[in-house]
């Protein structure tokens, strides 16, 4: 027997078991021909992948309605999408949705379809193909990738927080759980006491709704409430947390039994409302030690540098202006991490042992997680110049000063609505995983404060040309073949007016412009937001701007 006939009868008896064990197709719906030319494709494919994609093409082609189309059908998107042709991909799920709707592979089709459009910022036809999907019918994998586009499309914190705990329940990896973690920590932070108290309610028993109560009996904490403190840290008590939690519910019962003993709330740290009422505290004439540790060679040498600028200017390094007497008297203390883990904790030891007052660094993700486990030990103060919350969840000498995105989205979103008065918005988004996830952050915040996304468009990250991009934000894309007409005619003239002297010239481009289309209506550009979200790199920026401005896209404030 050779090779491939040997591959033809092992993949023929595996179809022919799993038809009969009900994981497949029945076996009285697919015909012994079928399956044989199906196994004969898989062989194909196994020994030459474009000959294999062929033969499952031609199959799909010859057995349109076969159950087997459906397994063929999904195996050509999962090709297509290994080539980067999501287009491609995209068709293959549409062929099985459309014509093998009760088929066995209908579910993984609208997954797979699901996630091109949600990748692609169309998170309404993610969320509704998504809706029809039965999660029983997936294998692991899928039903992993659903539930975190389920997390990531869900509009009611509640829900999205629902399937962020599933998809931690199932997650057996240590790091994506903290992943999984700071996620929710994100939802969770900016809720008030009573939206944390109804969160838990709706939550229970599962996690994370111990972290709610936990939240909200530290919120109740820092108000001077220690009869609502209570309560909370009991009903945390009795629910599943996370071991990453466990020290943080203690320190909050910690508190609560010297805040009760001492009768004032002298024993905990004054909230941020408390410091900003009574303004900045004053530095004049402090004296000391205080540690630095960042990345001042290797790759990431020019964000340390930076750093390091900005601390020594804070200190009062460069400040000749001021009299002697009200400088700080501070000696900084400076460790290279070289973005080395082990070099960032080997410098926070070092400094602790020399007796600093506080370490200030590293920058990275991983190092300053290095250096938080040694100033935990050592009981320094660490602010660790990271967005990752988990690095400073659980441990009482650990504090993250570096915004994370939700935070910075929050404080746009608030500028935007008081200060500008803005109520209808744009976005223009990079579509890679910053854009789309703070896009979408935007997004929440505007409708939250009662604003609206009238306008949504992406662009390739690696582009310089955004004019297709911007076409679309204002307009162009869902023009009438009356509209396109009208709108080459427009440019047309606007053209033709460049020969003309300027007076005239000003008044056939201002006719030109006012065009209306066949009903009456406005013709593009329409520019009907007040505002412009653009969550990009200024360098970037610099290079959309004259485009808005040369495809007429003006007049709203870009943010």
């Amino acid at each position: 027997m050779t090779r491939a006939a040997h591959l033809v009868a092992i993949v023929t008896a595996a179809l022919g078991w799993l038809a009969c064990s009900g994981w497949g197709p029945r076996a009285d719906a697919v015909s012994e021909t079928e399956r044989s030319d199906y196994a004969q494709a898989l062989t194909r494919l196994a020994e030459d992948p474009a000959e294999g994609e062929r033969a499952l093409a031609a199959f799909v082609l010859r057995w349109p309605r076969s159950p087997l189309s459906g397994d063929a059908s999904i195996r050509l998107a999962e090709l297509a999408l290994e080539r980067g042709d999501r287009d491609a991909a995209l068709r293959h799920y549409e062929y099985v949705i459309r014509t093998l709707p009760h088929g066995n592979r209908i579910d993984s089709a609208r997954l797979g379809a699901a996630a091109i459009v949600f990748e692609r910022g169309n998170d309404a036809a993610a969320l509704a193909a998504l809706d029809r999907v039965q999660l029983r019918r997936l294998s692991e994998a899928e039903r992993e990738q659903a539930s975190r586009m389920f997390a990531a499309t869900a509009r009611d914190p509640v829900a999205k927080l629902r399937w962020l705990a599933a998809l931690r329940a199932g997650e057996r990896d240590d790091a994506l759980q903290r992943r999984i973690d700071a996620q929710i920590d994100a939802l969770l932070a900016p809720l008030d006491r009573a939206e944390l108290e109804r969160v838990a309610a709706q939550l229970e028993p599962e996690i994370p709704a111990a972290r709610a109560r936990l939240f909200a009996a530290e919120r109740s904490l820092e108000v001077g409430d220690l009869d609502a403190a209570r309560k909370q840290l009991e009903s945390a008590s009795r629910l599943r947390l996370e071991t990453a939690y466990a020290s943080r519910l203690d320190a909050a019962a910690q508190r609560l039994r010297e805040l009760e003993s001492d009768g004032s709330r002298a024993a905990y740290f004054p909230s941020f409302a408390d410091v900003a009422g009574a303004g900045l505290p004053s530095t004049s004439g402090a004296r000391g030690a205080i540690g630095v540790v960042l990345p001042l060679t290797g790759d990431f040498a020019p964000f340390g540098e930076d750093a390091l600028r900005g601390i020594l200017l804070a200190a009062g390094t460069f400040d000749a202006q001021r009299p002697v007497e009200q400088r700080p008297r501070l000696r900084i203390e400076i460790r290279d991490s070289a973005g080395s883990p082990a070099l960032a904790a080997a410098g926070v030891r070092e400094l602790a042992e020399q007796g600093v007052a506080a370490i200030i660094g590293p920058l990275l993700w991983k190092e300053c997680e290095a250096a938080a486990a040694i100033a935990e030990m050592q009981r320094v103060p660490l602010f660790a110049l990271t967005a990752r919350p988990e690095v400073a969840a659980s441990r009482s000498y650990v504090f993250r000063v570096r915004t994370m995105p939700s935070d910075e989205v929050q404080s746009l979103a608030d500028y935007a609505t008081r200060s500008l008065a803005a109520k209808r918005f744009g976005i223009l988004y990079p579509r890679d995983a910053y854009g789309v996830g703070v896009s979408g952050l935007f997004w929440d915040a505007i409708e939250a404060r009662g604003g609206q996304v009238v306008a949504l468009a992406a662009y390739d990250p690696q582009s310089v040309d955004f004019a297709d991009s911007i076409r679309r934000l204002v307009g162009y894309e869902l023009l009438t073949r009356e509209e396109q007409a009208l709108v080459a005619e427009r440019e047309k003239r606007i053209q033709n007016a460049r020969r003309l002297p300027s007076d005239a010239a000003a008044r056939v481009r201002e006719a030109a412009r006012n065009m209306l289309g066949p009903e009456g209506q406005p013709l593009p550009p329409i520019v009907d937001f007040d505002a412009l979200f653009i969550p990009e790199s200024h360098e970037k920026v610099a290079l959309i701007a004259p485009q808005l401005a040369f495809h007429e896209a003006t007049g709203a404030t870009l943010l």
